[in-house]
């Protein structure tokens, strides 16, 4: 039980970190996605491309991030099998999709994008999954109370 809980910290101070690097990430993209563009040679039209494809990602990769920290916190607090923290899995999920569609829209201008849209759709399909499994074991449990 001890390295449980140590494990549960870690993945709390690790979705910390991830969401304070969404937010320096968000805040550096413009002069980040630049400095490549001059340094690599590539495209004018990247930067464009890349920050219309990012910033509308930003707020669902946010969302998702904070859900895991919510899922985190309770199942650290000993609340494992709830309805919030089913609703937490099933949003986690639908970001994950949106994340999907947008970047493999994007894909279409930069290419790299259908790999990271390909990610998402199976990180969706992932989190639906272990949303499917936990529910359909809550629903068991509650009918061989009952």
């Amino acid at each position: 039980m001890p390295s449980s809980r140590k494990a549960l910290k870690l993945c709390l101070i690790l979705t910390d970190i991830f969401i304070g690097l969404l937010i320096i990430i968000t805040v550096f993209l413009p002069y980040g996605i630049s400095w490549y563009v001059e340094t690599m040679h590539r495209s004018q039209s990247l930067p464009a491309t890349v920050m219309v494809t990012c910033y509308p990602c930003a707020p669902f990769v946010g969302i998702a991030l904070f859900m895991l920290r919510r899922i985190l916190k309770r199942a650290s607090n000993g609340a494992f099998f709830t309805d919030i923290g089913l609703n937490d899995i099933r949003v986690i999920s639908v970001c994950c999709a949106v994340i999907a569609v947008i970047t493999l829209i994007a894909g279409r201008y930069y290419l790299p994008f259908y790999i990271v849209g390909g990610t998402f759709a199976f990180l969706a399909l992932l989190s639906f999954s272990a949303y499917t499994v936990l529910s359909a074991a809550k629903q068991s449990g509650e009918s061989d109370k009952s």
